[in-house]
């Protein structure tokens, strides 16, 4: 692991260690009643007087699960006195899609509480909604909560002082800005892949975080502040789009990290199926919400996850590496999900540490992945290297092939014209190469070329190019060498060849070489210098062999 993934697994045990700090353990300094479902009059005139008191019911611990959409009340009694030193706070965790009232002792009226709306509390975060007890609670005295729920999980009532309450904002707060930050980061790098690889899989991991990270703005209450935001917050269906979506957009991404199509059809065409079920729940879902959809997309889930787990041990066993990555970011993940269906569906109870394991599973996943893309840039990066090595350099003599050397002749004839310097080219042919074919064969007939290319790219200058032009004829670029320079310089080249015969496989092949010499002129185009200084090659072949030609010793100068 390096050392950016061991950083970021320091900051979130840094992250969830203050949060363990700050959530303090559920007051023990009051009874929990639980008012009758079926009780006729649910009115609070009525709930609140002697006549009521037998139809609660003491229920154990502080943790209240609302069954139903209907409103239900709950009877908080203090078993000792709380004193108003401390300013104790009424709290109840879990507050997303559940409306708050509480009658203090003495109210006329409630208080009320809402994530979204006119009762939102603006001065806390959302991990709870908080009300004050200003004078606190004698004992004996009762405190009436009525709850308006659209949530199917449980929340937990406790009496906490405000000190208490702040430290549990301030890590909440620190931990969702870390898992939205850290989502945010691996959106915009996927996104960046998307555009840059031409990549639809890409595009669907960005689309899986975006609405993820709204989905989490929205339970954290960042809409708030907008009327227009609360609103599409509060709708109810905006949650299940957004998570149906979510994991539509993540099967996506999954099939195509994976490759499944081509490695793992069976696996494919479940998750073909799983994706065509989540897109009838999100059509669904856009007009009308139901409980059944609910439970059908948690199954659907449930499914695709049960199809990963074995996907990815598959493709780990066929040394698959995106899998190894995978795996290793997901599954803290997929296991928190599980578990938070199954609180959902009343497998079994609702665990209080869901609130923030979730976020922190979620970006635990994005860093991981995060790492896992970086890996894959590599990757990347190498094979893409690999094959502009290919396509750049020649095989054979290691120098630079045709394409690579125009390109890099344009240029220098390009930086020349706007510097005012001179720019010389050499033409380079081995005289007499397919008599050494014949004589030799081709195989010793490469390794001349090869050794040849080798022996004038160690004699060239820091900015001479050498590049191989086609059979065995190169091309030489001489920046800032006027005509007459690079005319002596090829001569030291064509010595460094001729006055050193080859020693190949145990035979002693003799090679020359014929150059011709050529320096750019005022705007000429470097196709028209590439031709000057083949014709001062043909010169040289015409006069022999194994000499330097200049074409135009007296060339116009460069300005």
């Amino acid at each position: 692991m390096d050392r950016f993934g061991r950083r970021s697994i320091q900051i979130v045990a840094l992250l969830l260690a203050s949060f363990f700090t700050a959530w303090a353990a559920p007051s023990s300094v009051f009874t929990l009643a639980e008012y009758r479902a079926d009780a006729k009059d649910q009115s609070p005139a009525f709930v609140r007087s002697a006549s009521a008191r037998d139809l609660f019911k003491t229920i154990p611990g502080h943790s209240v699960l609302p069954r139903d959409q209907r409103s239900r009340w709950w009877r908080l009694t203090a078993t000792q006195d709380i004193s108003d030193a401390e300013s104790p706070q009424f709290v109840m965790s879990q507050p997303f899609a559940k409306e708050l009232e509480v009658w203090r002792p003495g109210d006329a009226s409630p208080v009320r509480r809402s994530l979204y709306g006119a009762d939102s509390d603006l001065s806390h975060s959302a991990v709870a909604h908080v009300v004050p007890l200003p004078d606190g609670l004698r004992a004996g005295q009762s405190i009436y909560v009525r709850v308006f729920s659209n949530a199917n999980f449980a929340s937990e009532f406790s009496i906490l002082p405000l000190r208490a309450v702040y430290e549990q904002d301030n890590a909440y707060n620190r931990v969702r800005t870390f898992v939205l930050t850290a989502l945010a980061a691996v959106a915009l790098l996927a996104i960046g892949f998307a555009v840059a690889l031409r990549q639809r899989g890409y595009a669907y991991l960005a689309a899986t975080l975006v609405a993820q990270i709204i989905s989490l703005a929205i339970e954290g209450g960042d809409f708030r502040g907008n009327a227009w935001l609360a609103a599409f917050a509060m709708d109810r269906r905006t949650n299940i789009l957004l998570n149906t979506a979510a994991v539509l957009a993540s099967v996506r991404f999954l099939m195509f990290f994976l490759n499944l199509p081509m490695t793992q059809p069976r696996a494919a065409r479940i998750l073909n199926l799983c994706s065509a079920a989540l897109g009838v729940v999100l059509a669904i879902s856009t007009f009308q919400v139901w409980r059944e959809s609910a439970i059908a997309g948690n199954l659907v889930l449930l499914t695709i996850i049960a199809t990963i787990i074995p996907a990815c041990l598959y493709a780990m066993r066929h040394r698959q590496h995106e899998a190894f990555i995978l795996l290793a970011a997901w599954t803290p993940l997929m296991l928190v999900l599980v578990i938070k269906i199954g609180s959902l569906q009343h497998w079994w109870q609702t665990y209080e540490w869901l609130q923030y394991g979730y976020p922190a599973a979620l970006a635990f996943g994005g860093l991981s992945l995060l790492l896992g893309l970086t890996y894959k840039i590599r990757l990347l990066n190498h094979a893409w290297d690999s094959a502009r090595q290919r396509a750049d350099y020649d095989g054979l003599t290691g120098v630079l092939a045709r394409p690579a050397l125009e390109e890099a002749l344009e240029l220098a004839g390009a930086q020349a014209r706007a510097g005012g310097n001179p720019l010389s080219i050499a033409f380079v042919d081995v005289d007499r190469f397919k008599t050494i074919n014949d004589t030799y064969g081709h195989a010793i007939g490469d390794d001349v070329l090869r050794i040849i290319a080798r022996r004038v790219r160690n004699r060239l200058r820091t900015a001479d190019i050498l590049g191989r032009y086609g059979g065995d004829e190169m091309v030489l670029i001489f920046p800032n060498t006027p005509l007459a320079d690079a005319v002596r310089l090829s001569e030291y080249l064509r010595r460094s060849v001729a006055d050193s015969p080859l020693s190949i496989d145990g035979k002693i092949v003799e090679a020359n070489l014929s150059v011709g010499v050529a320096q750019l002129r005022n705007h000429e185009p470097v196709s028209e210098l590439l031709k000057r200084a083949d014709n001062a090659l043909y010169e040289s072949k015409r006069d022999g062999r194994g000499r330097v030609t200049g074409h135009g010793e007296h060339a116009e100068a460069m300005p």
